[in-house]
């Protein structure tokens, strides 16, 4: 849901002292209160997360509450027994019987949290499919996350003891945002780019897969706001009607999309101040790692690096098309098969789950690993044990957790948000070399 990999230390992302004091609004009752240690902190950021005043060993219930972009509740609460002092730290304990996170996690509830109304979800074969989107940084720059603390048992059952807010940004500081239409610039993406006068890092160029759209914008923004320029394209069901009105600017499927489109993308974001040109990464998740790749294969002289989420090592046939490929390049079929890659002038790296129920990720991650790259380096491979398909970008955000048939959420959220929690990091030092 949110995001977190490394420590925050020192001024917040907005100038305030972390953790410091507690937001307005935020109450406590007969001492009893909710310290974070980063109370506002950019989304891929962790915060410890205590409740003290307690009497020793007393129980309580401890929930997350967010609202999405549709402003639907989620929520996630957890069961925890005071120590010796009266303190409760979601660091240092898990919560009992395991549920709704099986180890000591700061930010484990939020990760787990989960739509309190069926329509957030949506229906993906026999079960649900559960993706929490805050509004968009493009609209809010941040987005509140509400810690309670309820009392369990006696005279106080039920009673909220004390709450707070946590405050989860996007955008650091002075960063910038610019819509990009086809109309306007001949693609369709959100624009992040760091401070005025930021030190030059290299550009990345996310995109996401099979879901159409533009899943990556928070990836985007956050990016920027580690000083990456960054652009979330959408290559496909974008939404919207051409010029003359007739039609969609975009396909409705993966069908004979030219990669012409996605190198006029990264000239784009070649241009901006910020930007090394030399060092172009392009992001591209499930059926968006195929495209990567051959990017980061055919067009050398404009990508450096690649990144592949839950990758696919082949190129497939279209998806909701009836066309001869599912990519092209200057109007003919890219072949189905399995995707070179010793022209890719920097590294791949390939992340994957090895229970990606999807499919065979993991496989194709020793694919991508096995080979070697212009430079004659072996490309790379993060594979994580118990984790799914949604293995994708920053931790604690769109966590992708599915409902079975029977309504139960598959287990491999906590794993997923594992792999990302430590694979988030790797990306962006790959990204800082």
């Amino acid at each position: 849901m949110l995001a977190g990999a490394g420590a925050c230390s020192g001024p917040g992302p907005s100038g305030s002292p972390a953790g410091s004091g507690s937001p307005a609004g935020d109450r406590d009752r007969a001492g009893v209160r909710v310290e974070a240690e980063h109370g506002t902190a950019l989304a891929d950021r962790p915060t410890g997360v205590r409740v003290t005043g307690l009497r020793p060993h007393q129980e309580v219930t401890v929930t997350a509450g967010a609202k999405d972009q549709r402003r639907l509740p989620w929520s996630a609460s957890g069961r925890f027994t005071a120590d010796a002092k009266g303190v409760v730290d979601l660091g240092e304990q898990g919560p009992r019987g395991g549920e709704p996170y099986a180890r000591a996690d700061g930010m484990g509830l939020v990760s787990s949290m989960l739509p309190q109304d069926p329509r957030a979800a949506r229906k993906i074969g026999s079960g649900d499919a559960f993706s929490y989107h805050p509004p968009a940084p493009a609209l809010d720059r941040s987005f509140p996350v509400r810690l309670t603390v309820t009392a369990e048992g006696g005279k106080e059952d039920g009673e909220e003891l004390a709450d707070r807010s946590l405050t989860r940004e996007w955008l650091a500081d002075g960063v910038g945002h610019e819509r990009l239409t086809l109309g306007k610039d001949k693609i369709d993406g959100e624009l992040y780019t760091p401070p005025e006068g930021s030190p030059k890092k290299a550009p990345v160029l996310v995109f996401g897969g099979s879901e159409g759209g533009n899943s990556g914008e928070y990836t985007a923004a956050l990016l920027a706001s580690h000083g990456h320029p960054a652009m979330s394209l959408c290559y496909f069901d974008c939404g919207g009607t051409s010029s003359d009105g007739k039609g969609a600017d975009r396909p409705d499927g993966i069908d004979m999309i030219d990669l012409g489109y996605f190198t006029r993308a990264a000239k784009r974001l070649n241009q901006e101040p910020s930007a090394d040109p030399r060092k172009l990464a392009v992001m591209g998740n499930s059926r968006g790692s195929e495209v990567a790749q051959l990017l980061g294969q055919r067009h050398p002289e404009l990508v450096r690096d690649v990144i592949a989420y839950a990758p696919s090592s082949k190129v497939n046939g279209p998806l909701d098309g009836a066309g001869p490929g599912a990519w092209a390049e200057h109007g003919k079929p890219v072949p189905q098969g399995p995707i070179r890659l010793d022209e890719v002038r920097g590294t791949v790296l390939a992340v994957a789950g090895d229970n990606d129920k999807m499919w065979g990720s993991a496989a194709s991650a020793r694919d991508i690993a096995g080979q070697h790259g212009a430079s004659g380096q072996r490309h790379r491979q993060l594979t994580y044990e118990g984790a799914g398909h949604h293995v994708n970008w920053f931790p604690y955000g769109q966590p992708g957790q599915e409902g079975g048939a029977d309504g139960a959420v598959v287990s491999t959220s906590a794993a997923d948000q594992r792999a990302r929690a430590d694979s988030w990091p790797r990306v962006l030092k790959l990204l800082d070399r």
